[in-house]
C-alpha cells in the first residue's frame, strides 16, 4: 500500500510541475512584454540614447546615435525592445520612433556624421582591427553607417573603416 500512495503522490507532483511549465510557455504574466508581431525597425532620434538593461533598468554602457537603426521586437510601456550585438537593450521611446524608411538598410540617405575630435585619429579595417593608413582629424565628417561595440562604421573613398568612439561622436 505505501508504494502505491508514492507512486500516485510522484505522478501528482509530475503532473503538477508538467502544468506550471506549460502556463509558462503558454502566455506572458503581467510583467512581461507584450511581442509584437513580428520584428520592425526603429530610428534613434537623440545622441547618446542610453542602452538599458530593462525597461527603465539600470545602464549597460551602451550608447546610441541620432540616426542609428535598430530592429525592435516589442515593447514594454515606452520603451522599446531592441537587438544589440548578442543581447537584448531597451530604448525610450522618447529617443526613438518607427523607422519608415528602407528597413535597415545602409543606402538610405545619410543623416548623421561622425564627428573626429582628435588629431591623427586612426581609421581601422575592422572594429580595433588593423591599420588602413587614414588618419583624420579634429573636426573631419565622415558618413556614418552604424555601431559595432565602442567603433563607429564610417564610409571614406569608397572604402568602409572604423572609428573608435574614444575620438569621435556622431552627429
Amino acid at each position: 500500500m505505501k508504494m502505491k500512495s508514492f507512486i500516485t503522490t510522484l505522478f501528482l507532483l509530475l503532473a503538477m510541475t508538467c502544468n506550471v511549465m506549460a502556463g509558462e510557455l503558454t502566455g506572458p504574466k503581467n510583467n512581461e512584454v507584450q511581442e509584437v508581431t513580428g520584428p520592425y525597425t526603429i530610428i534613434i532620434t537623440g545622441n547618446g540614447v542610453i542602452g538599458r538593461d530593462g525597461p527603465a533598468g539600470y545602464d549597460t554602457g551602451v550608447r546610441f546615435y541620432k540616426g542609428q537603426t535598430l530592429t525592435c521586437y516589442g515593447m514594454d510601456g515606452s520603451w522599446y525592445k531592441v537587438k544589440y550585438g548578442n543581447g537584448v537593450r531597451w530604448v525610450s521611446s522618447s529617443y526613438a520612433k518607427p523607422y519608415n524608411g528602407s528597413t535597415g538598410s545602409t543606402a538610405a540617405a545619410v543623416t548623421s556624421y561622425v564627428v573626429i575630435t582628435g588629431n591623427r585619429v586612426i581609421g581601422r579595417l575592422a572594429p580595433a582591427g588593423a591599420d588602413s593608413g587614414f588618419r583624420f582629424n579634429k573636426g573631419a565628417k565622415l558618413p556614418y553607417l552604424g555601431m559595432q561595440g565602442s567603433w563607429y562604421k564610417v564610409k571614406y573613398n569608397g572604402k568602409i573603416l572604423w572609428i573608435s568612439d574614444q575620438f569621435s561622436y556622431v552627429q
